[in-house]
């Protein structure tokens, strides 16, 4: 994906955004970005710069001088993702040992952290193996 059209389009369908939603950002019209996602035109550097801003990346990647900035920001949510799950995870499992011990008070609800401990190592797999399917 080395076109600027191709990058534009991918972007706007990554961020879920409509081109009349990046239209009215940039307030021009929707055809301008249909023209520029199609490759019959080009936006000028004020247009990339917004463009730039709404999708969040850098100018370099925009126009196709950096893939790294879009593998980084995948990193980052997928990282994101993984502590998320781990700290439902967990919270969940305290959540449901206090509740077991104050209804059965002999110390078996501490057996469901046992529980926990494959499936948070499950989730830190899945991270990984998501990571590595990104380009290094």
């Amino acid at each position: 994906m080395n076109n600027l059209n191709e990058r534009l389009k991918t972007l706007r369908e990554s961020s879920n955004l409509s081109q009349e939603d990046v239209a009215n950002k940039l307030k021009i019209s929707r055809q301008s970005i249909s023209k520029w996602e199609l490759g019959d035109a080009v936006p000028d550097i004020g247009k990339l710069m917004g463009l730039s801003k709404i999708y969040n990346v850098s100018l370099d990647y925009l126009v196709g001088r950096d893939s790294s900035e879009k593998v980084k920001n995948t990193k980052e949510a997928l990282r994101k993702k993984r502590n998320a799950s781990q700290i439902i995870l967990w919270s969940l499992c305290l959540a449901i040992v206090c509740l077991l011990i104050m209804f059965l008070e002999d110390g078996r609800a501490a057996v469901l952290f046992l529980f926990a401990t494959p499936v948070s190592a499950w989730i830190q797999y899945h991270y990984l193996q998501e990571l590595s399917k990104l380009p290094k």
